[in-house]
């Protein structure tokens, strides 16, 4: 699947719901994209290049222009999608704990168990990231009767892995041996215009993978995890089904298959810039292949697909041209960050907004939605239009209301609540309130008129200030692993050598490493 999740909410009136939407056990397609920048895709902004088929889902759904995903990273964002709980109550905060690359528990209640309760089959393909094998928070072990993919979340910056699991079990690939990780990531190291990636390419413009001893032996990952998709979807046609496709495009480092369209560009910067551009591209294209497969096998009105990213800009950091340090500058040719403060790992807008739409032909009309959503509200959404009861508890609110023409019934004045190691931020109505540590003295912003958050109210509006770290004191339970907001980093370390003396270390492994 090609598509970025997004989440649900319309203005007041800006959809009217065609039937009936409660309990009406829609197929459910989630693609979620990884690291997609918020104007990445054309409906969204961008010149350079064109997203065709995410645009015509986009433009024939709910386009949500203040969508925010659950986190500011990759393992955490991923977490609160699955369970619906916020990184202040998640069991899942960080992309590290004092454990290393840590899991969903077993308590915890997913999506994909909410659904099987209705009968519903499920299947998970692509870049888990929430469970190491052997972990209770494996994707087979979290309510999918199919998963395949990369479970740990570090192995998935590769494109030719030495392996990828299928319900626990590997599934190797001895013809990616050798391909050399490492040298992508140098690559990656390098500004744009001072390295000459174009060596990795042929005349045709297809990657050559550096230290694969035969190119046609070579998987590509993102080849194999389409295709079971696709597989799941005609298995499953005669039932309703949850498909979970986390791609992980286009995650750096920033490498393709191929260069497709863009290899003779001329007005294209650098090689870099083409990669970036193709790997975007193929989340479109088979987003394409995906609803047309849809059409095919007659069950497109009946399947509700939702697109969203997992975590705010991030390109730059695979240009070599700054990251947090820097503000997370726009690139200045695709200039596809948004208008907004601060980047990936933070949770200044630049962190956290998403492109996010959903569609569901002939129940919801088209419309763009102002109101704030994010992904923490899919859970409790797919319970109630797959008629779930009782819902776990959850932090999220159900877009039904908002789908089907009663958004009377929905809060757009409800607090959004994030917190990152001792980094917190609230979105409330029109206010976005950010504090760096417990120390620093909060920050608030109208959000709304100010997106990039260069005007601090704080000292004109105490009685909100107060509000605010009112709440951000409700909404955080302590955890024993991860770093919690009032903690320091002597903390922190202890917790490590706890987790060290007891055994419990979990340890990622990058790219291409063995085993």
């Amino acid at each position: 699947m090609r598509f970025a999740v997004i989440c649900l909410v319309l203005i007041p009136g800006a959809l009217q719901a065609q039937r009936p939407l409660p309990g009406t056990k829609p197929n459910i397609v989630v693609v979620l994209a990884d690291d997609l920048s918020y104007r990445d895709l054309s409906i969204w902004g961008q010149t350079r290049f064109s997203t065709p088929n995410l645009d015509r889902l986009a433009a024939e759904g709910v386009r949500f222009t203040q969508a925010y995903a659950g986190a500011p990273e990759c393992a955490p964002s991923r977490g609160t999608l699955m369970t619906g709980l916020h990184t202040g109550h998640a069991s899942v905060r960080d992309n590290r704990s004092a454990r290393g690359q840590d899991h969903l528990a077993d308590s915890d209640v997913t999506i994909s168990e909410v659904l099987k309760r209705s009968g519903y089959a499920t299947g998970f393909f692509g870049k888990w990231g929430i469970g190491l094998p052997d972990t209770p928070g494996t994707p087979e072990k979290q309510g999918f009767d199919e998963a395949f993919g990369f479970y740990d979340q570090r192995r998935a910056h590769t494109f030719f892995p030495r392996y990828l699991y299928r319900n626990g079990r590997k599934v190797d690939y001895p013809g990616n041996f050798g391909f050399d990780m490492g040298h992508m990531y140098e690559d990656n190291q390098t500004p744009p215009g001072s390295r000459d990636s174009s060596a990795h390419y042929d005349s045709d413009g297809r990657l050559i993978p550096p230290g694969v001893r035969d190119r046609s032996q070579a998987v590509y990952s993102e080849d194999v995890l389409e295709d079971a998709a696709i597989g799941f979807v005609r298995r499953n046609r005669d039932r309703p089904f949850f498909l979970y496709f986390a791609t992980q495009l286009p995650h750096g480092p920033v490498v393709t298959d191929a260069l497709g369209p863009f290899l003779n560009r001329a007005d294209f910067p650098s090689t870099a810039h083409k990669e970036w551009a193709s790997m975007v591209l193929r989340i479109d294209s088979f987003a394409g292949e995906l609803v047309g497969l849809l059409g095919d096998l007659g069950i497109r009105d009946r399947t509700l697909v939702v697109f969203a990213s997992d975590n705010g800009y991030s390109m730059c950091g695979y240009f070599a041209r700054g990251n947090q340090s820097a503000n997370w500058p726009d690139d200045p040719f695709f200039q596809n960050k948004g208008p907004f403060r601060g980047g990936k790992f933070s949770l200044l807008e630049g962190g956290i907004r998403i492109p996010f739409f959903v569609n569901w032909p002939g129940a919801i009309k088209a419309g763009v939605s102002s109101v704030p959503v994010w992904l923490v509200d899919l859970l409790p959404t797919f319970a109630e239009l797959a008629g779930t009861s009782p819902v776990p508890p959850n932090d999220g609110s159900s877009l039904v209301p908002l789908l089907s023409g009663d958004p009377a019934r929905f809060s757009s004045d409800r607090p959004l609540y994030w917190e990152n190691a001792r980094e917190q931020a609230i979105r409330k109505g029109p206010w976005k309130a950010y504090r760096p540590t417990p120390e620093d003295p909060m920050e608030l912003f109208l959000i709304e008129e100010d997106v990039s958050c260069e005007r601090d109210l704080a000292d004109a509006y105490p009685e909100v200030v107060a509000e605010m770290e009112r709440i951000m004191r409700e909404e955080h339970v302590d955890h024993p692993w991860y770093w919690n907001p009032a903690e320091t980093s002597a903390d922190f370390r202890r917790k490590e050598s706890l987790a060290r003396d007891l055994g419990q270390l979990q340890v990622a492994r990058q790219g291409n490493s063995s085993p």
